[in-house]
């Protein structure tokens, strides 16, 4: 789903780059694109090749910036890291805080990418902090390839914490905000499995170093270890904020704020498929839930439901019993799942459909049962067919030479390969599997009941496809 109409108002790609432009602007840009016979230039974004030179002609052509990008690191999508850049600008904004603004970007990676956008577009002063030595000195390089030393400035993070070591050193440090891109895996086989087998394979190719893409406990404790160690410093920091990857995540982490007390708000960045989250707290006196959003017109939200499931003969307490009686049904129905988390009694999942099997499910059995029996009766009529004829051919043999007795078996031979039709087939065959139904579901036990929450998320079925697969649930759940 293009959400570019949601892209924040201010930014500049929520319509196309003019790749013609930049072909004949740029000749490495010419020479990675191709043109198709109605004239339009397109790349290959599956390459990472092509992706890292349609983002350093971009940052020529746009920003005037020249910025070279290591083949083994992250390749930067501008619109998205455009998005999180303007709405730290409409929160300063907001703070008016406009003139001599000094951020912190934890984790700067190889090419400074936040650093220099926010000093090429705002002249503001930033700090970059990097725990990856050959990724520092190749940010420093294009900081002074681009001449902006004295704006920026890089500092090495040789420790495990996170903020806690930056002040210790530079205690009389104190910053607008800070802002923060953290990996959202927590080892290699999270990463390899992020992505369902049933959604459709990714537009843009893969690139990243291990480092920038994992990191112990993933995004999630990242960012809690962060909030921790923000409280530590609620005076050198007026803003702090991160970007999140999954949606779970955020959710998570404004229940941790909530239960601190802890001002904060968040907000969504769209481009292109891609949705992530920004979430800012803070310790000043500031209502920073009450700050201005970063679109002018967002999203509908859906509000999350909550279903009863029917009770059971036999006794259930425990939510991993539920959840494997919910799994067995999801299964059955060829609806992948992944469990994001476990509090207690409540077992959080996100489930993908890409293939309508819950709807009319009567109906198909009866279709089903009644194309056995007509098959069965037509291979009994050709078989009967087959017999009268034989009868036939013995009665005049003198009258017609004998038939081989391969021959006569020949059509009887043929029954046997007659099957019934294949009835469910994958509707989505011939679409590249598209996403039906894509949601988060919150599975626990309250006062001996068991509650099942829903929240859709995207899909082309849409709300009812979920209400759909939460009816058969029900139905199917004795």
């Amino acid at each position: 789903m293009a959400m570019n109409k949601y892209m924040h108002p201010r930014n500049i790609y929520k319509n196309p780059p003019d790749f013609a432009k930049l072909s004949k602007d740029f000749s490495e840009f010419s020479n990675i694109c191709k043109k198709d016979v109605s004239g339009k230039v397109t790349i290959d974004f599956k390459d990472p090749h092509s992706l890292r030179v349609l983002t350093r002609c971009l940052l020529k052509s746009d920003f005037k910036l020249d910025v070279k990008i290591p083949e083994d690191r992250l390749v930067p999508t501008l619109p998205l890291r455009l998005n999180y850049l303007l709405w730290i600008e409409d929160l300063m904004k907001a703070i008016k805080r406009t003139e001599h603004v000094k951020g912190l970007d934890i984790g700067t990676g190889a090419c400074a990418i936040y650093p220099l956008l926010a000093t090429a577009k705002n002249k503001w002063s930033m700090l970059g902090t990097e725990n990856d030595e050959e990724s520092l000195t190749k940010a420093l390089e294009n900081i002074q390839r681009n001449n902006l030393q004295d704006f920026i400035q890089l500092k090495l993070n040789k420790t495990s914490s996170i903020l806690d070591y930056l002040f210790t050193q530079e205690s009389g440090s104190e910053f607008d905000f800070s802002m923060c891109n953290p990996p959202f895996y927590s080892n290699i086989q999270e990463l390899l499995e992020s992505r369902s087998t049933a959604r459709p394979p990714p537009k843009n190719g893969f690139t990243g170093s291990p480092h920038e893409l994992i990191t112990e406990g993933g995004e999630l404790e990242f960012c809690r270890k962060m909030i921790q160690e923000s409280k530590n410093h609620k005076n050198k920091v007026i803003l702090f904020t991160t970007m999140i990857g999954h949606k779970f995540t955020l959710n998570e982490l404004s229940e941790d704020l909530k239960a601190d007390g802890i001002k904060y708000t968040s907000t969504e960045f769209c481009q292109g498929r891609v949705t992530r989250w920004g979430l800012a707290w803070t310790y000043q006196d500031y209502d920073v839930y009450k700050l201005a959003p970063p679109r002018d017109k967002p999203r509908k939200k859906i509000a999350n439901t909550v279903h009863q499931l029917p009770e059971l003969s036999e006794s259930i307490s425990n939510v991993d019993l539920a959840f494997n009686k919910l799994k067995s049904l999801l299964v059955g129905l060829k609806i992948s799942n992944k469990v994001l988390n476990k509090k207690g009694n409540c077992i959080f999942l996100q489930i993908t459909a890409t293939e309508n099997t819950w709807s009319n499910q009567r109906r198909k059995r009866r279709m089903l049962e009644r194309k056995e029996a007509n098959d069965a009766k037509k291979i009994k009529q050709e078989f009967s067919q087959e017999a009268e004829t034989s009868v036939l051919e013995n009665n005049n043999l003198e009258k017609k030479p004998t038939v081989p007795e391969s021959a006569c078996s020949s059509n009887l031979d043929s029954c046997d390969d007659v099957k019934p039709p294949q009835f469910l087939e994958n509707p989505g065959a011939d679409l590249e599997e598209q996403q039906l139904v894509h949601a988060f579901l919150k599975l626990f036990i309250k006062d001996s009941h068991i509650f099942l929450e829903t929240e859709f998320l995207d899909g082309t079925s849409g709300k009812e496809g979920l209400h759909q697969i939460i009816q058969f649930i029900k139905n199917n759940w004795k």
